[in-house]
């Protein structure tokens, strides 16, 4: 089965995960005495929202993902966390998460994709991060489909050698796995990130200054609004080489607008933005990749608005975007409208955001 067909088949029985059942909570409970920073908290394959309320109890800020549109519905009960209908096949996570639960939701992913996606999730961990999943407790991989829940479902496992080897390569440790439903072969395991030091993220986010763009800056902005994973994450659609010169010859020329490159020692990682659109003034910025996650946005952005100080500013984010309106938030931020925004030669149809710093 495709990941869109198993997503049709959990549209049709959602409803079943209403009761707020506690199954599974007991391991959570015990994943979270590992945790060292009660952060954010991922919930990978969050289903209808079943464990928000037990994660928001032990003072976690929450994202979820699920691929059935039907259970996000239902998980939008829970106006605290921030949700993201997506395949975690192709989903990129948007910063290190503190805590990753993903409780029976991995052992749908298909087998060829598994071993990518636990890498995905185990390398989305903070430093002492934990992660919890659920899989198949068998020797060898294996997949299976059958339809005990009513629709077809397709379950797979790559076998607990693999797993536990995959973990050591993504530089975690075991630190509990169980049977927890024996002789069911249902098994769960709670692996912790070796803890690194992070002075280097530390010193990176204190040089973070904030300098005009110059015409020799263009080169490496256009290639950092390349990158397609950063595309997707901004649901942008990137400018031709002919578009992104013209569009920047214009910005640099206009006096109203504020264009500054985000400088780390002496190399361009971003830019960010203020400029007037309808009436307001509005913010934007770009991150290079290669330095998300370490709280270089949210320097930025506080920096930003120390030099500009009309009030009031307005960002507008995709909805999905989570890492961005995580930024905002955190820099005094609030969330103003939400509305659906169609299709441009810039920009894809897509849910987004105003948030308004007044």
């Amino acid at each position: 089965m495709t990941p869109e067909q198993i997503a049709a088949s959990y549209d049709q029985i959602a409803a079943n995960w209403l009761d707020r059942s506690s199954y599974g909570f007991a391991a959570i409970n015990r994943a979270i005495t590992f945790v060292k920073n009660k952060g954010t908290a991922l919930d990978a394959g969050c289903g209808t929202g079943r464990c928000f309320e037990l994660l928001m109890r032990h003072g976690f800020r929450i994202d979820g993902i699920d691929l059935s549109s039907a259970m996000i519905t239902f998980a939008r009960r829970y106006p605290f966390a921030q949700l993201v209908h997506a395949d975690i096949c192709a989903w990129q996570l948007p910063q290190l998460y503190d805590l990753i639960v993903a409780w029976d939701s991995i052992w749908h992913v298909p087998l060829n994709c598994q071993e990518a996606v636990l890498m995905k999730l185990c390398q989305g961990l903070s430093s002492n991060g934990v992660i919890l999943f659920s899989m198949g407790g068998t020797d060898q991989q294996g997949e299976k489909q059958d339809s005990v829940m009513g629709p077809p479902m397709y379950h797979a496992t790559l076998g607990i050698p693999k797993i536990l080897q995959l973990l050591a390569n993504a530089s975690c440790i075991c630190r509990h796995l169980e049977y927890d439903q024996y002789p069911e072969s249902h098994l769960y395991l709670i692996a912790q990130k070796s803890e690194n030091n992070s002075r280097t993220s530390i010193e990176e986010i204190r040089e973070i200054r904030l300098r005009p763009i110059e015409h020799r800056d263009l080169p490496g902005i256009f290639t950092m609004q390349l990158d397609p994973e950063s595309n997707q994450m901004a649901v942008t659609n990137p400018r031709t080489k002919e578009e992104f010169y013209a569009h920047w010859t214009n910005l640099l020329a206009d006096s109203d607008l504020k264009s500054l490159a985000i400088i780390s020692g002496e190399s361009l990682i971003g830019v960010i933005s203020s400029f007037p659109m309808e009436g307001r003034d509005h913010i934007g910025y770009w991150i290079d990749r290669a330095y998300w996650g370490k709280g270089i946005a949210s320097k930025a952005l506080h920096l930003l608005i120390r030099e500009v100080t009309r009030r009031p500013l307005v960002a507008t984010v995709a909805t999905s975007n989570i890492a961005s309106i995580r930024v905002l938030l955190k820099n005094g931020f609030i969330l103003e409208e939400v509305y659906f925004s169609p299709a441009s030669e810039r920009y894809p149809e897509c849910e987004v955001a105003n948030y308004v710093l007044r």
